[in-house]
């Protein structure tokens, strides 16, 4: 469950207070290199990004991601809350209860032209409610189309608008909704010709009385599948796939939201994360007929070292899961968008997977944050002419073994090193 979202009759009233208020010079955010910083880069990350948007250019499952930005509905991030830090590979980010008043909006458009440059869209979540003096026809429809573009979208930089619909609208709010949503999609979505995302986020099933009056416009359907057993997924799926097609289908699962319990967990992960739980089981699901069109997450922000479901300590968010996520969809890229070694939980490269990891030596909080769970790892793939070591003990100690390619079954190695690194040098 979703906490509710400033109307936008709210937010006119934020936008006339920004309007009166004296403007200050937009300060670069931290993360965003220099002109000589970035030249002096450029050459040795040149062929990572490359490969980045290569991957992201080709047909794959998509991971997409609300991120819960500080501002009426959250208070200040603990860790900050600039959401371009999340994974590379990450296709679609979507920005929750993002309102003109937050404190962070004028950083916004640089964290989005910061993800830009890796092919990830960013998008925000909204309503359709009338704007302030509207009427309820098509000329009202088109004023609160226009105001929603002109004062959020096109404003601060974002990819498209995504719609929250949690309920059944009827009568004049059904006609309303769907007139604003007709209205929008002159500027976004499939009929817009624009390339910019008009996305329909629900609990509901393909009857919805609003989804069936704009089908044709959206791009994706978010399945707020929180909570479901993946075994429930294509009978919801069922219900959709006479109006859309499977690759627009995107079931999502939730993290554990701080405090959320007991009124608001769904238990999707596993904690400690071990590449188990529904979020595991969405990412390997598909249709019986064509493939989904990926993944969602609500609240990366929490994709975290939490040390069990309920876990309301606030950690800087590590992504491992969502990495993992994004492997087990795409293993033949993805991940980071790098080369590297991939460890893999399973023999036979199966089940979660890290990201793939650059040369170097890693103790095991490091390989933690590239997704490797310590005494986890079953077999690994290695890029030709890297070697890998790995150790038993934190810190590079204990008994080790010496890889120099891919190796199905580590269990197979004498002694064996079946679920036994904890530190690895990648050579």
């Amino acid at each position: 469950m979703k906490p509710k979202c400033l109307s936008f009759s709210l937010l006119t009233a934020f936008m006339m207070m920004l309007l009166g208020a004296g403007c200050t010079k937009e300060q670069r955010p931290a993360d965003v290199p220099t002109n000589s910083e970035s030249a002096k880069a450029s050459g040795a990350v040149t062929e990572s990004l490359d490969s980045l948007l290569a991957y992201k250019s080709r047909p794959h499952e998509i991971y997409a991601a609300f991120y819960r930005l500080e501002g009426p509905c959250y208070g200040p991030a603990p860790f900050g809350t600039n959401f371009s830090q999340v994974p590379d590979s990450l296709d679609i980010l979507i920005l929750f209860c993002f309102s003109p008043s937050s404190p962070v909006a004028s950083q916004v458009p640089g964290w989005i032209n910061t993800l830009h440059t890796k092919g990830t869209k960013v998008i925000l979540t909204g309503g359709l409610d009338l704007v302030a003096g509207a009427t309820h026809d098509a000329v009202g429809y088109a004023k609160t189309a226009k105001y929603i573009m002109d004062s959020v979208v096109n404003k601060y930089g974002f990819d498209g608008y995504d719609i929250d619909i949690e309920s059944e609208p009827s009568g004049q709010d059904l006609t309303d909704k769907a007139g604003v949503y007709k209205a929008l999609s002159k500027y976004l979505g499939p009929k817009s010709g624009t390339g910019k995302l008009l996305t329909f986020d629900t609990n509901r099933n393909g009857s919805n009385s609003l989804f069936q009056k704009v089908y044709t416009m959206v791009d994706y359907v978010w399945l707020q599948a929180y909570g479901r057993g993946a075994s429930t997924l294509q009978s919801t799926w069922s219900t959709f796939s006479p109006y859309i097609q499977s690759s627009q289908f995107v079931p999502g699962f939730s993290f554990y939201e701080e405090r959320g319990y007991p009124s608001n967990v769904w238990y999707d992960v596993t904690y400690p994360v071990n590449g188990t739980g529904r979020a595991y089981d969405y990412a390997r699901w598909e249709p019986t007929s064509g493939k989904k069109g990926g993944v969602f997450s609500y609240a990366i922000d929490r994709d975290a070292p939490l040390t069990s479901s309920t876990d309301n300590t606030m950690y800087a968010p590590t992504y491992i899961v969502s990495k993992q996520l994004i492997q087990i969809m795409n293993p033949s890229g993805g991940g980071s968008g790098t080369t590297g070694v991939v460890f893999y939980q399973d023999a036979g490269y199966g089940g979660a997977a890290s990201q793939p990891i650059a040369k170097g030596n890693y103790t095991l909080s490091q390989l933690q944050a590239k997704g490797v769970v310590n005494d986890w790892a079953s077999s690994v793939k290695i890029p030709s002419g890297w070697s890998v070591t790995i150790y038993a003990d934190d810190n590079f100690s204990g008994t080790s073994w010496t890889l120099t390619s891919n190796n199905s079954w580590l269990g197979g190695l004498s002694p064996s090193a079946n679920d036994k690194m904890s530190s690895a040098k990648i050579q």
